[in-house]
């Protein structure tokens, strides 16, 4: 196997919300730039019904925009809640009582497995904690605390996130995979053995066999502390010795909703993580194996999280290559949620203060030293041969990030972004009734996770560092220029959001009826943060 991805929303292909758009998720467009056949026998990745899972907030605005035009009228607003509705129950019957319900297998051509293994939602301790059969139990649990059916306040199917998990560690609901995590793929793929070292056989008997992966991208931690801006709370892991999360069942540890790991819980839950992938890896069938490890984004970056108050610039000490060195980065007085301003922040008190933000981007910079100090020690037990590369992409985002750099963003984009008209950044998306895009670009509408052209940037950054390390077809110099960013199906044309920006933005955007439409957005955003 060439590629086997290992990561959570964003590796999945998360857009607006869903997992919509996988056909452009970054570790789709890194198969393609190695030459492998998409959804064949090289290379296999799920593709959700088009209103997408959880809710494809996009379907919405665009579905708005052909009912409203660019404006929605007085008294038309009292019947949004209505076309939001419809679209929500499509999504809600189709997961929860069509096609994709749980007892039907992911598709009718017998899918055993995908090369890209992400789940939205998951964290660390997950990728060895989930399994088939921890998703079954968990929508049964539901299902019994809330039986199956229309529900006129229902935010979408119930259990998204097991409902997922489910079709992608079992997409053809075989009891022969009912135990299998992401981590029991990686071994079955890679050693052609289960977890417990003997065959594995499918429903009809037949051997299922690995042949080894050349290639595994390894990214988990964000939803370690991307909880904390999407519920504008922290609720830290106790760090107790005695009870470390990867120690506690998954679906007892999901009860409470913790949102940001102590760097103590990430780093042993993290060390149990990457211990077990060298277990696996050094029984390889492939001997010329490599691991690319992402490291955690500061999550605060995101848009959803919008700064509002006076600015402070803060010095940021880190490490680089065993030396401190001290950067700046300019934080907000408060962040709340995009659409709104700081009265609206006070009245609710939905709203993180500086040093939240501050203590969350601490965490996440100690996070990223373990991963690699994590790396370093697999390295160094590999000996002369180098086998884990980090691939900074937290450095990537604070580089981007247009307003913790005061509107100068440092990152070199690549070659056929550098003069595109309009430019993209990292601002929350808007475009006027004409269709021009006027900031963002680079986040979906959920405020959280990338587009097109965002997983674009990603892939471009994952293919430089297997470029560097040797990974064959990974790209030229430079990499950029590999992958299609301007072709008749490419990047570019393929990010709606910029190719056919949204004119109905400007009503979540500073108008009295905001509450109508952006609160049931946040809602939506809000509902789908915790298990």
């Amino acid at each position: 196997m060439k590629l086997f991805t290992i990561g959570d929303s964003v590796s999945q292909g998360f857009m607006s919300l869903a997992a919509a758009r996988t056909d452009n998720a970054y570790s789709t467009l890194i198969a393609k730039q190695l030459g492998l056949q998409l959804n064949s026998d090289e290379y296999h990745f799920a593709d959700w019904n088009d209103t997408g899972i959880p809710l494809n907030i996009e379907v919405i605005m665009r579905e708005l925009q052909s009912r409203y035009g660019t404006n929605i009228g007085g008294l038309e607003w009292l019947t949004v809640g209505q076309t939001i509705n419809r679209i929500v129950d499509r999504a809600e019957d189709y997961y929860e009582r069509g096609d994709g319900r749980e007892d039907v297998p992911y598709d009718k051509i017998g899918t055993r497995f995908f090369n890209n293994a992400a789940v939205w939602g998951f964290d660390v301790a997950d990728s060895f904690q989930v399994t088939a059969k921890t998703c079954k139990t968990a929508i049964l649990l539901s299902q019994k605390e809330k039986p199956t059916g229309d529900n006129l306040f229902s935010l979408g199917a119930d259990n998204p996130m097991y409902r997922t998990a489910l079709k992608i560690l079992n997409p053809s609901l075989d009891p022969a995979f009912d135990d299998f995590s992401q981590l029991s793929w990686l071994n079955l793929h890679a050693t052609g053995k289960g977890d417990n070292g003997k065959n594995v056989t499918d429903r009809n008997g037949n051997q299922v066999k690995g042949a080894g992966v050349e290639n595994l991208i390894l990214w988990l931690g964000a939803n370690n502390a991307l909880g904390t801006v999407l519920k504008l709370k922290i609720n830290q892991t106790p760090n107790r010795k005695d009870m470390r999360p990867h120690t506690i069942d998954h679906l007892l540890r999901a009860k409470a909703k913790w949102n940001l790991w102590h760097p103590e819980d990430f780093a042993a839950d993290y060390r149990v993580m990457i211990d077990r992938v060298d277990a696996i890896m050094r029984q390889n069938l492939e001997p010329n194996w490599k691991v690319f490890i992402g490291t955690v984004p500061l999550v605060t970056i995101a848009p959803i999280a919008k700064g509002i108050g006076e600015t402070t610039e803060v010095p940021i000490v880190k490490k680089v290559d065993g030396k401190k060195i001290v950067t700046g980065g300019v934080y907000y007085k408060n962040y709340t949620y995009f659409p709104f301003e700081e009265d609206f922040a006070i009245e609710t008190g939905k709203y993180l203060t500086m040093q939240d933000a501050l203590h969350i981007d601490n965490c996440i910079r100690e996070y990223n030293r373990i991963i690699k100090d994590e790396v370093d020690r697999l390295n160094k037990a590999h000996g002369k041969i180098e086998r884990y590369f980090v691939v900074d992409t937290c450095q990537m985002l604070e580089d981007l990030a247009y307003k913790r750099n005061n509107g100068q963003p440092p990152y070199e984009l690549p070659e056929e972004l550098q003069f595109i008209y309009p430019p993209v950044n990292t601002k929350y998306y808007y475009a006027d009734t004409e269709g021009r895009l006027k900031q963002g670009g680079l986040f979906s509408l959920d405020g959280v996770h990338p587009t097109s052209i965002g997983h674009g940037i990603i892939a471009f950054e994952f293919l430089k560092r297997m470029g560097d390390v040797g990974v064959k077809n990974a790209g030229g110099n430079p990499v950029s220029r590999d992958l299609d960013w301007r072709g008749e199906k490419g990047i570019l044309q393929s990010d709606l959001l910029y190719s056919q920006p949204i004119r109905i933005m400007q009503e979540i955007y500073g108008k009295g009826a905001v509450a109508s439409l952006a609160s049931r957005i946040i809602d939506f955003i809000q509902s789908f943060s915790s298990k």
